[in-house]
């Protein structure tokens, strides 16, 4: 057989193998995120949010460090993702309530800029995004989430304490919840323990 059909025949497996495994990521993506893995990413999660830098969709270096000071919400998402795609207009609300909520929305997109840039222009998302393949994957090795899939968001208060990891696609109800106990740590009516503890118990009741 001739070599470049070989080769020919190779790309179309590739291609074939691709596709499959795309199709059985986003049936598998629509699944409930199990308990367990909440509670491994809560376990692997640092105490205080890490310093780290990555470019923005405009290819400008950023430094989460640029948001100190205030509540965090970062969310880890890519283009190709579904879930992703359906809960970033609820993390787009919530940007656009950030004087009444005090939380800065950062998005982490670990895919290609040119992409990122594209959908986020087509899509009308107007929060701050940050980018990168193998630098964001990286900063998700920082949080003890890589290899866990996406999407998953990151809670973190003014004072720079991770109080949450949430795997899996945000709902309506979990983000009010997870927004409302950011709310009360802001305003000393609850430590740093317990939201921590409340936002457990809140991914233990997820469906």
């Amino acid at each position: 057989m001739p070599a470049w059909i070989r080769r020919s025949l190779y790309a179309v497996m590739l291609a074939c193998c691709a596709i499959i495994g795309a199709r059985v990521y986003l049936e598998f993506a629509k699944e409930p995120v199990s308990t367990e893995l909440n509670d491994s990413a809560a376990a692997a999660a640092p105490e205080k949010l890490p310093d780290f830098s990555l470019n923005d969709v405009w290819g400008q270096p950023r430094s989460i460090s640029e948001w100190a000071g205030q509540p965090l919400l970062i969310n880890f998402w890519a283009t190709w993702c579904a879930p992703c795609r359906r809960e970033m207009p609820l993390l787009q609300a919530l940007h656009n309530e950030r004087t009444g909520t005090g939380i800065q929305v950062v998005g982490i997109a670990i895919d290609r800029q040119p992409d990122v840039q594209a959908y986020i222009t087509e899509a009308g998302i107007s929060y701050p995004i940050l980018t990168g393949e193998s630098d964001a994957i990286a900063v998700s090795d920082l949080f003890g989430l890589s290899g866990l899939g996406l999407p998953f968001s990151v809670l973190v208060d003014s004072n720079s304490n991770v109080l949450t990891v949430h795997v899996g696609e945000l709902l309506p109800e979990q983000l009010r919840t997870m927004v409302e106990i950011s709310q009360s740590v802001a305003a000393n009516k609850l430590s740093v323990f317990d939201a921590r503890t409340q936002l457990r118990l809140l991914d233990q009741q997820q469906p």
